[in-house]
């Protein structure tokens, strides 16, 4: 499987706060992954560093290999994106703003205005000065010029900020859908994405607390206890998905990682499920703080 985005070991100081520090991940072609954190968290700076609104530090984005810093125009061709700033044009109507920004793309007809408009629910709104919106409108309206040109990768900002529950379901329904797309959202609040993501990554202070992955296979979550911590930790590196000896592998792979260790004569205690549902990780990283 490709993966769609490769971001390795970015960090950006704001002022003289480090409001990231090395932050690397991979999301594969066709994933939906969630990115959640309190506020504060970096979740907005990150985001605005892999869509060129600010400069990186350190570090490299990815898009489907293109460097963001090296190949900037080329990258950001292949991603649509929620700013925080609205890019639709005040005094007019919304299907008006859909129909001159389509301008901005090839192969953009009526019928994939009309999809878009079905998408986020603005079929009575249709006409309405966009001044004359509601936040959840504006909000609603930007989301449909980010699926105009079905872009293959969709970063979206916190996009559920303003909507209410009902079309915050319906929409997250579509996003779910969506073919042929790479989805990376942010949330403050983990029960609104859990839902449709297959993978969680937890942000807190600026760094990555935990990747918690959500597949249907036969892969499972498991936590090894040694008498060695630390050269444990060194072999596991590659398998383990966060800070502690956790994996999340098939039998045979777990057997393997157990057979490694003990060659290395590092005793295995036990090898037992991790219990930690993904709402007490989030809570539990929600609530820490970093000294």
């Amino acid at each position: 499987m490709k993966i769609a985005i490769k971001v390795r070991n970015v960090s950006k100081t704001i002022g003289k706060k480090k409001v990231l520090d090395n932050i690397s991940f991979d999301i594969y072609e066709n994933e939906i992954v969630g990115l959640v954190g309190k506020n504060g968290s970096g979740k907005s700076t990150l985001f605005k560093i892999m869509t060129g609104f600010y400069d990186i530090d350190e570090g490299e984005v990815y898009y489907y290999d293109i460097n963001l810093k090296k190949e900037y125009e080329k990258a950001l061709s292949l991603i649509s994106t929620l700013v925080e700033d609205n890019n639709a044009y005040k005094n007019f109507g919304d299907k008006k703003n859909l129909e001159l920004f389509k301008t901005m793309f090839k192969g953009v007809d009526e019928q994939s205005i009309e999809e878009i408009v079905n998408i986020v629910e603005m079929e009575k709104l249709l006409g309405k000065k966009f001044k004359t919106y509601s936040l959840g409108m504006e909000e609603r309206l930007q989301i449909a010029n980010t699926l105009i040109n079905k872009p293959k990768i969709l970063i979206l900002d916190d996009p559920l900020n303003n909507v209410d529950k009902t079309k915050c379901k319906k929409l997250l329904k579509d996003i779910k859908n969506l073919k042929n797309t790479t989805v990376l959202l942010s949330s403050n609040s983990l029960s609104e994405i859990e839902g449709i993501c297959n993978k969680i990554i937890f942000l807190n202070d600026g760094k990555i607390e935990n990747i918690k992955i959500k597949e249907n296979s036969n892969k499972k979550n498991v936590t090894f206890e040694v008498d060695d911590f630390s050269r444990a930790r060194l072999l596991m590196n590659d398998y383990c998905i966060n800070e502690n000896l956790e994996v999340y592998e098939t039998d045979e792979k777990i057997s393997e990682i157990n057979k490694e260790l003990m060659l290395n004569n590092i005793n295995v205690y036990r090898i037992y499920d991790s219990e930690n549902t993904i709402e007490k990780e989030f809570l539990n990283i929600a609530n820490k703080k970093r000294y």
